[in-house]
């Protein structure tokens, strides 16, 4: 699949960081911070094929969004979520929300994106949602609204080896049709798999795995 397909699509990034990865004694904040040098990769790639800027999520209770964003601010997010959370007010992962928001905002403004072949939605998580199965169902009913297979990705890239994200991610992947979707939209990785391909050929897998 040429490269080129990539090109004038709507780019989103949402970061869906558990409070707990972010204190320095846990295993997977490491893996945060290793993987901050690839992720803002990433976001520079679609940053140039996104002409309007990426959209970037904190998927966490409260949820915040940044429409027609850039590299700087995702790198920002990334740094700040290095430091150790508020006890006083601890967040959840939010997945639902900014996944049900990305698509809302895709299928309003289809119709008059002349010219755009489709998304490229990419979650960085290091821990199942709560709400797993409202995750499943908002992409589910996506992947009926496409046109084509190719339309929309869902890339999740997982950080950490936690058991049960990993058996949500693979479920995902492998049986989103099982599920009622009419085609198969999402791709898994994990962060350190990034790296060892190139950051086109990873999105090129988003929306032809």
């Amino acid at each position: 699949m040429p490269a080129n397909l990539l090109e004038d699509r709507d780019y989103t990034i949402i970061i869906a960081r558990s409070d707990a990865s972010r204190h320095h004694q846990h295993p997977w904040y490491q893996e945060w911070v290793e993987a901050q040098a690839s992720l803002i990769d990433l976001a520079k790639k679609c940053q140039q094929f996104d002409s309007d800027g990426i959209t970037v999520y904190e998927a966490s209770t409260p949820m915040w969004e940044y429409k027609n964003s850039n590299v700087a601010r995702l790198a920002e997010i990334l740094q700040r979520q290095n430091t150790e959370p508020d006890s006083a007010n601890p967040t959840e992962i939010n997945l639902e929300e900014a996944l049900k928001a990305t698509f809302s905002d895709y299928f309003a403004s289809k119709p008059n994106a002349k010219g755009k072949k489709g998304a490229i939605i990419v979650a960085v998580l290091d821990q199942k949602p709560v709400n797993a199965t409202a995750v499943a169902e908002i992409i589910v009913s996506a992947a009926n609204k496409i046109d084509k297979d190719e339309e929309i990705g869902v890339s999740f890239i997982q950080i950490g080896d936690d058991l049960k994200t990993r058996e949500f991610l693979s479920d995902l992947d492998t049986n989103l049709q099982g599920r009622g979707a009419r085609f198969d939209i999402v791709d898994t990785k994990f962060w350190h798999e990034i790296k060892r391909s190139s950051v086109v050929q990873f999105l090129i897998g988003a929306i032809n795995d």
